[in-house]
C-alpha cells in the first residue's frame, strides 16, 4: 500500500515525545483549517476491548463527518496505546461479543478485535480523499512483532521518534528544541540539564522552556544558567554542591553549600557523594591518561567507548555485577562517560594527582566532622576552599 501524507503515523516509545511531535504535525497541517469544527482530536487510550471499540467508533465518525463549512477535515487520533503488549485486558464475556468468532477464547478475542480495528483504519485510508481529509495518529510503543502493529505501520506515512536512551540523540533533540524556541543551548548545558532532571522527558522540555523565557529571544543558555535555575528532580539535595565542586567552581560551590545547609545539618551524605564521585574519576582519569585512543576526552566519553573499555579492562576491576563506586564499570555507561567525565575531565588542571589529593582531603574533612561536632558547614566550606583554590 503506497504511503500518503494525508495519513501520518507518529510512532515511538516515549509517550511525551510522541505526543509532542504529533501535536506539532497536527497544528502545522491544520493551521489553515476553515474553522475550529474542521479539527477533531480523539483520545485513543484504551485498556479493554469495549474501549477499543468506542475509540474506533469515535474515530470513524470523525473521519466520515464533513466539515461544517466544507473544506478539509483534520483528525488526530491521540495516544493510541492498545497495540502495545499487555495493555488490553480481555474478559471471558468479551470473547463472546466478537462477531462470528464466539468461543475462541480471551487471546483470540483480543487479537480479533485489534486486527479488525486496524483493518478499519486501513480501509478508511484507502477510501479517503486526500483533498478532504487529513489524519494524524500517535502510536505509543506498538508491539511490532504482532500482526495488528505490522498492518498499521503500512498505512500512510510513518514518522518514527528516536529512542532517547542515546545521550547524543537527546542532546541533539534539546538543541533543536532550543532553536525552535528562538534561543541557543550550549552542549555542556544540555548534558547538565539532562542530569539534573535524571532524563525525565517531560520535565526536561518544561525546564528548557523556562530557561528560554529567562534568557529571552536570541539568548544563550549556558551551564551556569542551568545550574542556577533548574532544580534537582528525583535526587538528593547534595547534587548541586557536588556538581559545582567537580566543575572546579569555588564561588558556585560555596553558594551551593550555603543553600544546602539552610535545610540540612549533617555534611556526611554530601561528603559521601563527593568521595563516591571522586573514586570514579580517579579510575577514569587513570584509564584516559594510559593513552587508550577509544577513551580520548573531547568534552565527554561516549557510552560505546565506556562499554568497549569495560570489555577490555573490566576483569581488572574485580567484575561489575554489583554496583559500587569502587568499580568504574559497575556504573551506568552513559553516567560515567557524559556525567562524571563531562563535568570534570575537560579541565586539564584536574590531574590524577589532584584527584588523589582531593580524596585525602575528604578523609581529613571526615576526621574534622568527628572532632568538631556541630561545625559541618564550616568544615565543608574549608574543604572547598582548600581543594578548589589551588
Amino acid at each position: 500500500m503506497p504511503a500518503s501524507p494525508h495519513f501520518i503515523l507518529v510512532v515511538g516509545d516515549d509517550d511525551f515525545l510522541v505526543d509532542r511531535e504529533a501535536r506539532a504535525r497536527f497544528e502545522a497541517l491544520s493551521a489553515n483549517a476553515e474553522d475550529e469544527m474542521s479539527r477533531e482530536i480523539i483520545d485513543g487510550t484504551a485498556t479493554k476491548v469495549a474501549e477499543v471499540e468506542s475509540v474506533m467508533s469515535a474515530f470513524l465518525a470523525a473521519t466520515r463527518t464533513v466539515s461544517l463549512f466544507g473544506g478539509r477535515k483534520y483528525v488526530w487520533l491521540r495516544n493510541l496505546n492498545w497495540l502495545a503488549d499487555g495493555v488490553i485486558r480481555v474478559k471471558t464475556a468479551d470473547a463472546a461479543d466478537v462477531p462470528a468468532k464466539k468461543g475462541r477464547g480471551k487471546a483470540a478475542a483480543k487479537k480479533d478485535i485489534l486486527e479488525d480495528s486496524v483493518d478499519k483504519i486501513a480501509e478508511e485510508f484507502a477510501a479517503s480523499d486526500p483533498a478532504s481529509l487529513c489524519v494524524v495518529i500517535s502510536v505509543v510503543r506498538p508491539d511490532k512483532r504482532r500482526t495488528p502493529s505490522k498492518k498499521l505501520l503500512k498505512v500512510g506515512e510513518v514518522v518514527a521518534i528516536a529512542s532517547m536512551n542515546d545521550s547524543e540523540e537527546l542532546v541533539f533533540t534539546l538543541e533543536k528544541a532550543a532553536r525552535e524556541l528562538g534561543v541557543s543551548l550550549d552542549e555542556d548545558a544540555a548534558r547538565l540539564l539532562v542530569g539534573k532532571v535524571n532524563g525525565h522527558m517531560r520535565m526536561t522540555f518544561s525546564e528548557l522552556e523556562k530557561l528560554a523565557c529567562y534568557v529571552g529571544k536570541g539568548g544563550n543558555i549556558d551551564a551556569e544558567t542551568v545550574m542556577k535555575l533548574v532544580p534537582v528532580f528525583g535526587s538528593g539535595d547534595f547534587f548541586e554542591p557536588v556538581e559545582f565542586f567537580f566543575a572546579g567552581d569555588l564561588e558556585g560551590t560555596l553558594a551551593a553549600l550555603k543553600r544546602f545547609f539552610f535545610n540540612n545539618s549533617s555534611a556526611r551524605p554530601l561528603l559521601s557523594a563527593l568521595q563516591n564521585r571522586n573514586r570514579l574519576l580517579i579510575q577514569l582519569r587513570a584509564l584516559v591518561d594510559a593513552g587508550d585512543a577509544s577513551l580520548s576526552f573531547r568534552g565527554g566519553i561516549s557510552k560505546s567507548a565506556i562499554e568497549s573499555a569495560s570489555a577490555r579492562y573490566g576483569h581488572l576491576f574485580g567484575g561489575n555485577d554489583e554496583k559500587s563506586s569502587l568499580n568504574l564499570f559497575s556504573q551506568n555507561a552513559w553516567y560515567v562517560g557524559e556525567k562524571v567525565a563531562g563535568t570534570t575531565l575537560k579541565n586539564k588542571a584536574i590531574t590524577l594527582k589532584r584527584l588523589i589529593d582531593w580524596q585525602l582531603d575528604f578523609v581529613r574533612a571526615f576526621e574534622a566532622l568527628i572532632s568538631r561536632p556541630g561545625e559541618d558547614e564550616a568544615v565543608m566550606r574549608e574543604l572547598a576552599a582548600r581543594c578548589l583554590s589551588k
